[in-house]
């Protein structure tokens, strides 16, 4: 991975977890959020049965980029193993990112791990009819072809722009903007116009609900067991350490 787009990288970390401190002092002062986290949680249920039943299709294309048979990207080759379940419109995914992506490049940089990125689209339903957590994912594994390090610089950029729920969510303008301030190029572009991936996202989808048993984001799992977000880097660095 270059020193310049790791530098990029971790300066947009940065920035995250100060936007992300930022709004968490705002929404101390907001009391009815709760209230409306509950009703979005009921409303989130009924509408996941909605999703599993809907009737869209799309072609499956293998990514060009390393995978793994259950719609992951698969990122680094070290010993101890960490699966990933994401998904791009999900604020707690986003705090996650904030709080464990410098940790995660740095395991990746020195090979201390695996990590297997699965990019599911569970909240589609929260993006008015746009699927956004599906273009969104498409998007970030077309940038997963042209290179680990791309990859995890658009996954970045994409939490650092998320969109609220119950929006529309990021035009497909907007997140090639996104990634053309990452450095992607004409090629990535070409992937996102064509829709390359979403198929393959809606199927890891339904593997990950289905078959895995995944019912939120983010969803950890160090080699092989689920772990706490809050216990997450502790349980990596000790599985680092046993290697």
């Amino acid at each position: 991975m270059g020193k310049s787009n790791r530098a990029g990288r971790k300066a947009a970390i940065e920035a995250l977890r100060r936007q992300q401190a930022a709004e968490a002092r705002r929404r101390k002062i907001v009391f009815g959020v709760a209230i409306g986290a509950a009703v979005l949680l009921i409303g989130g249920l009924l509408g996941l049965g909605i999703w599993m039943n809907r009737d869209v299709e799309y072609d499956v294309n293998e990514p060009a980029a390393a995978t793994t048979g259950d719609h992951a990207v698969r990122l680094g080759d070290g010993p101890v193993e960490i699966d990933l379940y994401i998904d791009y419109m999900c604020p707690a995914c986003r705090q996650f990112e904030a709080t464990h992506a410098a940790d995660l490049q740095g395991w990746l940089d020195d090979g201390s791990v695996t990590v297997d990125y699965h990019p599911i689209a569970i909240l589609d339903r929260l993006s008015q009819g746009t699927e956004y957590s599906t273009r969104a994912a498409s998007a970030a594994v077309c940038a997963a072809d042209a290179g680990e390090q791309p990859f995890l610089n658009y996954t970045t950029a994409l939490y650092a722009g998320q969109p609220a729920e119950n929006t529309t969510g990021l035009t497909d303008g907007e997140l090639k903007r996104i990634g053309a301030d990452t450095g992607l190029d004409g090629d990535w572009e070409q992937c996102v116009d064509e829709e390359t991936y979403y198929g393959w996202v809606q199927e890891g989808t339904a593997s990950a609900t289905d078959g895995q048993g995944v019912s939120s984001t983010p969803t950890a799992v160090v080699d092989g067991k689920r772990v706490d977000s809050q216990d997450f880097a502790d349980t990596v660095e000790a599985a680092i350490a046993a290697a």
